[in-house]
């Protein structure tokens, strides 16, 4: 009966050592050589270019000169930092950030927590290919609608004239962003003076956004400058197209075009920089997070651990950053995605870290898609350059087209997608990456697509 005990009490010591064992292996054991690289991505310095364009989006209708517009800015930062550091963060890690009780973040710059309603009269980001013909539907609607919007417009030049884009305030899930959706505003002004006979300034303007389009998209701090980057790029570069098919080919470009609208760089054609604002903000709530495990039971760090939970995001965030991905995409190849390792609570990584390896599990995947979006701008922008290559050329009939195509220069062509002459004969084609077995598609001007 003694012997059978002790084995028992040994069996039971042995069993709880070797869990420790298991734990503290668990505790220390260090990021994957994948992961590391990652980490080293994401947090390398890196600089960008020219002013800051938040204080000129934070205030984008607000009627004031800018030296008072910068006194609300800085005014507004000082507030949220203050409402961050004497509220959001005690209250998450006590666990009643959420509640009623709680102190809501200080109103925007403008102060007004709102999203404005789009005009139906004007046009979005999302039809600015056929925004001509809206304009021309209704050119009296859109003329009203931008008379309210004169202060947005009257700041598009002081946009363009900034380098990148980076907040202020911390960076945490409950920071306000600047409201960016009426930067598609200035396509209705465009497409009314092309309309009503401004043809020249329709051109400039679209060149001017454009060029504040891709300094969002590629010199942004967060992955929201970054889309609407693309947005605000992609869809002046087809209004521009639609417009430019309407003249004659002989019809004189301002000269920011050439900038505005030149191909994509690799380092452009990615979204790095979005992707490292998501990582800083995933490292602010993973240093809440450690503290509201500090603040509880003990047991609690078992379950949670910062340190490996942020390895673990670094490696579903960092691959547009890797030099894989730029390679791809300085080839026009899509992207492959990324082939993280499956989280097993048994795993090192994850025996002390199940709440982190859970939450790594659920975000991975809702990053894939932004990299082919900046893919197909690239693309979009490649499709841009053969229709002004085009202009240049004799183009009688589709024919004439085709056999131009098969002489583009060496930059506008790509083995993975190639530019293809539309069913109609009126557009020239590439396939999507963002939405497979869509095609990306340019007006022809009018004189090439008769027959």
């Amino acid at each position: 009966m003694g012997r059978t005990l002790g084995r028992v009490v040994a069996g039971v010591v042995g069993l709880v050592l070797l869990v420790l064992v298991a734990l503290l292996v668990s505790w220390v054991w260090p990021p994957s050589a994948a992961q590391q690289r990652a980490l080293a991505a994401l947090q390398a310095p890196h600089d960008l270019p020219g002013s800051n364009a938040y204080v000129t989006l934070a205030t984008l209708e607000m009627q004031a000169p800018l030296v008072h517009r910068q006194a609300q800015v800085d005014e507004h930062t000082r507030r949220f930092q203050a409402w961050y550091d004497d509220s959001y963060a005690p209250g998450f890690i006590r666990g009643d950030a959420e509640s009623e009780a709680g102190v809501p973040p200080p109103l925007p710059v403008d102060g007004a927590a709102r999203t404005p309603t789009a005009d139906p009269a004007l046009c979005g980001f999302r039809d600015a290919a056929t925004c001509l013909e809206r304009v021309r539907r209704a050119p009296e609607a859109v003329a009203a609608a931008l008379a309210t919007r004169a202060t947005l417009l009257s700041r598009m030049d002081e946009l363009a004239a900034h380098g990148h884009y980076r907040s202020p305030l911390v960076q945490a899930p409950p920071g306000p962003w600047p409201v960016l959706g009426p930067l598609a505003v200035p396509l209705g002004a465009h497409a009314l003076a092309h309309v009503q006979g401004d043809s020249a300034r329709a051109l400039a303007g679209l060149c001017r956004d454009a060029g504040s389009g891709r300094m969002l998209m590629a010199h942004g701090d967060n992955l929201l400058a970054t889309m609407m980057g693309i947005a605000m790029l992609r869809a002046n570069a087809e209004l521009f197209a639609a417009v430019l098919a309407e003249l004659p080919a002989d019809a004189p470009l301002p000269s920011g075009c050439a900038t505005a609208f030149a191909p994509l760089s690799a380092d452009e054609a990615v979204v790095c920089n979005g992707m490292r604002g998501e990582f800083a903000m995933q490292q602010r709530f993973a240093l809440l997070m450690d503290r509201k495990i500090e603040a509880g039971p003990r047991s609690g760090r078992l379950l949670y651990n910062g340190r490996k939970t942020l390895a673990r995001q670094a490696e579903a965030l960092a691959w547009p950053c890797l030099p894989a991905a730029r390679q791809a995409v300085a080839e026009d190849r899509r992207v492959p995605l990324p082939s993280l390792p499956a989280a097993a609570w048994w795993q090192p990584q994850c025996l002390t870290n199940a709440i982190g390896c859970i939450l790594s599990e659920i975000a991975g995947p809702a990053y894939t898609g932004y990299l082919y979006r900046e893919q197909d701008a690239a693309a979009q922008l490649r499709l841009l350059q053969a229709v002004l290559w085009m202009r240049g050329q004799a183009l009688q009939d589709a024919e004439a087209v085709s056999a131009h195509l098969r002489e583009l220069p060496a930059g506008l062509r790509s083995a993975h997608r190639p530019i293809t002459l539309s069913a109609d004969g009126t557009a020239l084609e590439t396939p999507a990456y963002a939405r497979q077995g869509q095609v990306l598609r340019m007006p022809l001007p009018l004189a090439a697509s008769s027959p």
